[in-house]
């Protein structure tokens, strides 16, 4: 019996499959409640979450009829789910809990019957994959675009996609290597077992935006005193010329003895020093030529007291013509 055969043929298999179809009618239902859908509503999401990843699947695969409408059990279920929220509002901690254990086992078991079932199909493994955790989350997608919500499986949720990709992964693995059938229920259970515990430890995958980097003042003078390195050495290599550090000449080559408490402080006094010594020089060159123009100045002001005297002179002494 191959691992197919055993996900699909095995009774208690079969029923953990649609008791995970009739519960995510529930949850689908529940959410329907809220958003105060009427019947037709509460039907129409009930089967696109319980049913919605299978018939992606086997419309991918052309599996002719899909596995959903072969006989009447999987509608039942998913439209019983859909009704048993629409007549009864399942709410309280304890139901919450109960429906979300459920979901996650019989996640993991349609990942792994939807990787079985491309691999029989001969699709290749990356395909064959992606086709398990459609079968696994599809359902969940297709039913927050309906309502017109983000859905879940993109950031924030349950880790139920990572899960689906654990169990789809190791299911190819006892596919693709041989390994005996009954080894596909250790793929469901350890994707399970996954996507369970990030429910109850509210773990989740990293958002983008929290994979900046920072550097504390240490880092960044060490990061500084590399690049000023690799440019004197470039400037060693094409001109011959020895670079010699000098503190007095060096703005960088001191920057140890300064305890910047972070990179922020030491950044705006490693790149404003610079321009605070160049406006010192600007003023003192405002003053040099302020007293240049004193100097000037005082100086036409000896010029126009001798050439006063001169005159003086001449007036006081007689022409010669008088004498």
């Amino acid at each position: 019996m191959d691992p197919l055969e055993l996900l699909i043929s095995n009774d208690f298999l079969r029923v953990l499959d649609l008791i995970g179809v009739f519960v995510m009618g529930v949850a689908s239902g529940a959410l329907a409640a809220r958003l105060r859908f009427d019947a037709v509503g509460f039907a129409i999401i009930g089967i696109a979450a319980g049913l919605g990843g299978g018939l992606v699947r086997d419309l991918i695969l052309d599996y002719g009829t899909p596995a959903a409408f072969d006989g009447p059990w999987y509608l039942a279920c998913a439209l019983a789910g859909s009704l048993f929220s629409f007549l009864i509002s399942p709410e309280g901690p304890w139901w919450r809990r109960t429906v979300t254990a459920l979901d996650i086992a019989a996640m993991g078991l349609w990942a792994a019957t939807g990787t079985a079932k491309s691999m029989g199909y001969g699709l290749d493994p990356l395909p064959a994959i992606l086709l398990g955790i459609t079968s696994a989350v599809g359902g969940g997608v297709i039913r927050d675009v309906l309502v017109g919500r983000i859905p879940a499986v993109f950031g924030g949720g349950p880790l139920y996609a990572t899960g689906a990709l654990v169990t789809a992964i190791i299911t190819w693995v006892v596919i693709a290597l041989g390994i005996p059938s009954p080894f596909v229920l250790v793929a469901v259970a350890l994707g399970a077992l996954l996507a369970g515990l990030a429910s109850w430890r509210r773990w989740s995958l990293p958002k983008h935006g929290e994979w900046e980097v920072t550097m504390s003042a240490s880092q960044l003078k060490a990061l500084v005193r590399r690049t000023r390195r690799s440019e004197r050495e470039r400037v060693a290599l094409e001109t011959g010329a020895i670079p010699v550090i000098d503190a007095t000449t060096d703005d960088l080559a001191d920057d140890v003895s300064f305890l910047d408490p972070d990179s922020g402080q030491y950044a705006e006094r490693t790149f404003h020093d610079g321009d605070h010594t160049e406006g010192h020089d600007r003023s003192a060159g405002r003053v040099v030529g302020t007293q240049g123009q004193a100097s000037t100045g005082g100086d036409a002001t000896v010029g126009r007291n001798r050439g006063d005297a001169d005159e003086q002179a001449d007036e006081q002494e007689p022409p010669a013509e008088e004498r």
